[in-house]
Parts: C-alpha cells; structure tokens; sequence
C-alpha cells in the first residue's frame, strides 16, 4: 500500500475528521473519511466537486441510480475547470439549478487499498472530493442533460430525511452545513 503524500497529508491534517469508513467501487477497495474544514485543498488531489445545495431550508436529495439518496450533488472535473466551475456546471446538468452563495464546507479523502487499477485517469493512491454548501438560483430545466446515475432531485425539510437512509456522514456535514448558515446569521 503507498503511503500518502506529505503535502496531502498536511492539509488533511488542517480538517476535523467527522465520519469515515470502507467501500468498493468497481472492484477497487478505499478507505474514507469525511471532514469539514474552511480550506481548499491542493488541486491536483481534486477529482470531484459536490455540495450540500438548499432552497431556503430545505436540502437537495438525489434519488441515484440503485435506489440510494444522498445530499451530495456534483460530479467529476473537466480539464482546466475550476472547483466551482465544476460544481455550477455539474449541479446545472444534473439538476437544473444555478447556484449562489458557494462556500467551502469540507471534503472528502479517498485512500485506495489496493494496485493502482489500468488505465485509471485519476489521483492515485489518494484523492478528495471537495464540498460545498450552496443556494439555488434559478431553475433551467432544458439545462439538464441525462446522467444514469441521477433519477431524480428534489428538495426535502430537514424532517424528512431520516426515513431517507442518507449516510452517516453526509448527514454530519449537513448537520456541519447548518452550522455555518446558523453562524452567518
């Protein structure tokens, strides 16, 4: 197994560890660990943009592919795209909304665990997915463009996402990202 890179590392360290686990994608093993921090991260570990998106106080759930919800919308980078630029383009794709009001919420550190796969385009042994918490703007529905993975996106109350079986920790940094707005008040 490789070891992380120092620079990677010492950003990771600047982050409040929130939640963290295993999974496997496609056969790849990967440690995680969702934290939040103000900070941005170096952007070449950056493969993946997402936000925790409101509409006053409701939040934006996607309803994926396999029949699993999650709040964190957003989507891979583009050669020489900015992370908001990323994120604005992949929010407006996938769901029809602009955004406002972008601020830096976390991120999420990626470890693979095993041989670095063939052909595989993106940071490798480590990578992050940067958060944010956003406001919609305006709704353009002929902006949208088909994703296999995104059924649906709608906005919830706060109240009805237990029963929604969102992960452990995209509830912590939802919980993280109501901090925030109650403080920027």
């Amino acid at each position: 197994m490789e070891k992380i890179d120092s620079e990677l590392a010492a950003f990771i360290a600047t982050g409040e560890k929130i939640d963290q686990g295993s999974t496997v994608w496609d056969k790849m093993s990967l440690e995680y660990a969702y934290y939040v921090s103000s900070e941005p991260p170096p952007s070449q570990y950056v493969s993946s943009v997402r936000a925790i998106v409101f509409q006053g106080d409701s939040v934006m759930v996607i309803h994926g592919d396999r029949g699993q919800y999650y709040i964190l919308p957003g989507g891979r980078r583009e050669n020489k795209e900015s992370a908001e630029e990323t994120l604005r383009r992949e929010i407006l794709e996938e769901t029809g909304w602009t955004l406002k009001g972008l601020t830096i919420l976390g991120f999420m550190h990626f470890h693979h665990l095993g041989p670095r796969p063939a052909s595989y385009p993106y940071p490798y042994p480590d990578f992050i997915w940067l958060i944010y918490t956003a406001q919609v703007n305006d709704y353009i529905p002929e902006s949208m463009v088909y994703d296999k993975y995104v059924q649906e996106a709608r906005f919830h109350t706060l109240n009805t996402l237990p029963p929604l079986k969102i992960e452990k920790g995209e509830l912590a940094l939802l919980n993280a990202a109501i901090k925030l707005r109650q403080d920027r008040i």
